[in-house]
């Protein structure tokens, strides 16, 4: 008799699960892929009725172009546990959708092989990660860039050099300067080009003449007014109509062009091109207007026959602005990682001071302590690619989420190795927990196989999270943080770096917000 209650409560519950549950969830015949039943969230996800659902099968729900692997990958997976976040969903009204797909193995329920299927909507981390990338090529373009500004000797080769390093990344497939020419016509000169696209070029009736066809594309317009011009979408900006087939043949989807005047002689535009919609965020907006700025003053200093002498002084100039650049974009980079994982707020500013003063006692010159600085405000950035949940989890993690987690070093490399900074940045952020004594990881670099910012990062770094407060945990302390170091100094850490960084808190006063005094 009290069996029976039991079940009944457990199909309640299950029945709560499958009704209430956030996620979407679909129950599929294993052998056939037929959709046999929904919950309601998957209702909404979709965008039909439940009655509507049932009967499909399961390549439906997805866009035409993913169907037929689809198929494949349910045919040999249909009996395994799976999870993909390669997939998209296509709603009713035919919008799709990206989305993270967790199957259960097939279980027999009745005469049927049944399998569960959990679908969430991933379009804010898709969007984030996004975002993310597009700040990365923008940083990519600007340093390449300003590096070429003092590696050539004539406007011609500057203007191509430009282009070249703006495309160099994957997003620009095209990049090119026009020049304004008198005349009755008001044509448009192209002074370089370069990118996968530059053949959407050839032929063009280009003008900046509002009373030419040719003349009422950003580039006319961003001449004539000397005014920023933004295409966003080029599938929608009617005024691309004309030429919207010759676009999607060149695969350029958003366009930016910048106004460029030389003071008494030319004006013109920097037009950039990208192979997706809205790839210009606001930061790139700043980044290309520093960069025509740069470039107007290159052609300045090349006209004016200081060749030598302005390049030695550019070539300064230039990487102090670039690190200063480089520092203003690691922002928005920090703030998108520290909205993933607040428990770490302010963890990577904390880390960066620490290590910029240490490096100062140490006497590094100040390039070497800005892009120490940077380091550590990036170092870790491969956080990205980890699961918030895993990165917020309040307990204590499993080895495999444990490992997840250490992976995050390599995916920092790989985020930041193709920027070229003018220290091994991306080197040092794969390094910062390496231990002299081989024990660290990813690679079990020993003693002077470590870098020296990475080993100072990686006091800091050990420093600041024992002692900083977490919402899950209180912060040790200073005092009994560098007692800890001090322990390890020599065997796990540097010595002199843990001595100085000792030094700073205990006899020097160092004061770090965030962090209790010693």
């Amino acid at each position: 008799m009290s069996s029976s209650p039991r079940a009944e409560d457990r199909r309640q519950l299950f029945e709560l699960s499958w009704n209430f549950a956030q996620d979407s969830k679909f129950a599929f015949d294993a052998e056939t892929g037929i959709l046999l039943d929904a919950n309601p969230a998957a209702e909404k996800l979709m965008g039909h009725s439940r009655k509507e659902l049932l009967g499909m099968h399961v390549t439906m729900l997805h866009p035409e172009v993913e169907r037929e692997r689809v198929k494949v990958e349910f045919r040999q997976t249909a009996h395994e546990h799976t999870e993909h976040s390669d997939y998209h969903i296509q709603r009713k009204d035919g919008r799709c959708v990206p989305v993270l797909i967790t199957s259960s193995k097939s279980a027999q329920v009745g005469n049927r092989s049944v399998l569960i299927a959990a679908i969430r909507d991933i379009s804010d981390q898709v969007e984030r990660e996004f975002r993310l990338s597009t700040l990365n090529w923008a940083l990519s373009a600007y340093a390449s860039a300003a590096l070429a500004l003092g590696q050539v000797s004539s406007p011609e080769d500057l203007h191509q050099a430009i282009c070249e390093a703006i495309t160099r990344q994957s997003a620009y497939v095209l990049a090119w300067v026009a020049i304004a020419e008198d005349g009755p016509d008001k044509r448009i000169q192209v002074a370089a080009a370069a990118g996968s696209a530059v053949g959407y070029l050839d032929g063009l009736k280009l003008s900046w003449s509002k009373n030419e066809p040719g003349g009422m594309g950003p580039t006319g317009i961003c001449i004539r007014t000397n005014q920023l011009q933004i295409i966003e979408d080029t599938e929608t900006a009617l005024v691309f109509r004309p030429w919207r087939e010759r676009l999607r043949q060149f695969g350029i989807r958003s366009i930016v062009s910048i106004p460029y005047s030389i003071e008494g002689s030319q004006s013109g535009a920097l037009e950039v091109c990208a192979a997706y919609p809205n790839a210009f965020e606001p930061v790139a907006f700043e980044v290309f207007h520093n960069l025509v700025k740069e470039l107007r003053h290159g052609i300045r200093t090349l006209d004016q026959g200081r060749v030598l002498q302005e390049e030695r002084r550019r070539g300064e100039a230039v990487q102090t602005q670039l690190n200063q650049a480089l520092s203003a974009m690691v922002a928005p980079i920090v703030t998108a990682m520290e909205m993933r994982d607040p428990y770490t707020a302010g963890h990577q500013g904390r880390v960066a001071e620490i290590a910029y003063a240490i490096g100062k006692e140490m006497g590094w010159p100040e390039s070497r302590l800005q892009d120490l600085r940077a380091a550590a405000l990036v170092h870790d950035i491969g956080k990205i690619s980890i699961p918030s949940e895993i990165l917020t989890k309040p307990t204590k993690l499993s080895s495999a989420e444990r490992e997840m987690i250490k992976a995050h070093v390599e995916a920092g490399y790989t985020i930041l190795k193709g920027i070229p900074f003018a220290w091994p940045i991306a080197e040092i952020v794969r390094q910062h927990h390496e231990k002299i004594d081989g024990s660290g990881y990813p690679r079990g670099l020993q003693a002077d196989q470590i870098l020296a910012e990475a080993k100072v990062l990686t006091v800091a770094d050990i420093v600041e999270a024992m002692a900083a407060h977490r919402p899950y945990r209180p912060g040790m302390g200073l005092k009994l943080v560098l007692e800890q170091i001090e322990r390890e100094a020599g065997s796990l850490l540097d010595a002199e770096i843990v001595r100085v960084c000792v030094t700073l808190f205990r006899e020097k006063g160092l004061l770090v917000a965030g962090l209790n005094s010693v």
